[in-house]
């Protein structure tokens, strides 16, 4: 059996392990929280005391972090992957992180002989659990066919985008879009509402009309509820992935006009001590200025 490293045994990182193991695959695991490391062990996987050890054992490592800094610190610290992963192998980067960070890595690799890839994924931790994820892949691409089979065994649909980088570009555009979709569902659901036309009707018309999208399934039942603390995928994490997004945007000079402005709501919304939320709380800092509730 191909063994396969994984470091970060959060929701996502729960949800690759099992995939792999399922598909048959030996599993190596790192997290520096106790009750990830004995989860890890439970389900069948090999817990690692750090990142190198990790690197030590497999040839193949996804990694699932909650930002660049942490990635950085992982694959490049001190005791991290990049110490002791030997020359051919292989970092799959699942963390969503701004792309000059993902560049810089990608760099730091060639120097040793390791191939990095910057592989963001959407699906959130169903996605993760079933094997389903959708990713997206930057790196090079005369390696794309080594790494497909690892990919597929977490998820489903696999995109290369372009060379290093060009995996996170399009995570964070997709992020934005998804971002912008629920503040405008939660808009248009409390003018609705206020005007005393049931919401739960006009989603049942948006969902028949032009106004379809996959973001009024997922998160709709929070919005139109008002269950913002069932977290599928946290305003925290939603807040990060705008502010690399606006941060990517500006170095490339196109103005944010629409994102950056959704970006300050879910900026409120975390101000407002709402970040472990759904990202769809978003839609709350609207109700509150509105003086409405979508759900009554």
């Amino acid at each position: 059996m191909d063994a396969v490293g994984v470091i970060g045994v959060g929701a996502m990182g729960k949800g690759m392990i099992g995939s792999l193991l399922q598909k048959g695959y030996r599993v190596f695991a790192y997290d520096p929280i106790p009750a990830a490391q004995d989860w890890a062990k439970e389900i069948g996987a090999q817990v690692a005391d750090s990142p190198a050890e990790v690197g030590r054992m497999a040839h193949v490592v996804i990694t699932s972090l909650p930002g660049p800094a942490i990635v950085e610190q992982v694959l490049l610290g001190m005791d991290g992957l990049y110490s002791t992963l030997a020359s051919g192998s292989y970092v799959l980067d699942a963390s969503t992180i701004d792309p000059a960070t993902a560049k810089r890595l990608h760099e730091a690799g060639l120097e040793k002989g390791i191939s990095y890839f910057d592989c963001p994924v959407s699906g959130g931790p169903a996605g993760a659990a079933a094997g389903t994820l959708t990713i997206m892949v930057g790196g090079d691409e005369s390696k794309l066919p080594e790494i497909t089979p690892y990919l597929q065994g977490i998820g489903k649909e696999v995109f290369y985008l372009g060379e290093s980088g060009a995996g996170q570009v399009a995570k964070l555009c997709h992020n934005s879009v998804v971002a912008v979709i629920t503040a405008a569902l939660g808009e248009a659901f409390t003018v609705g509402a206020k005007a005393g036309v049931d919401p739960h009707k006009l989603a049942a018309v948006m969902d028949k009309g032009s106004a379809h999208n996959r973001v009024l399934s997922v998160f709709g039942p929070n919005i139109l509820y008002g269950t913002y603390e069932k977290t599928i995928f946290s305003l925290d994490h939603m807040h990060k992935d705008l502010q690399l997004y606006t941060k990517a945007a500006q170095e490339k000079q196109v103005p944010v006009l629409v994102g950056g402005t959704v970006a300050q709501m879910y900026e409120a919304a975390k101000a407002q001590g709402k970040g472990a939320w759904d990202s769809s709380a978003v839609c709350s800092v609207t109700e509150e200025l509105a003086n409405a509730k979508i759900f009554k």
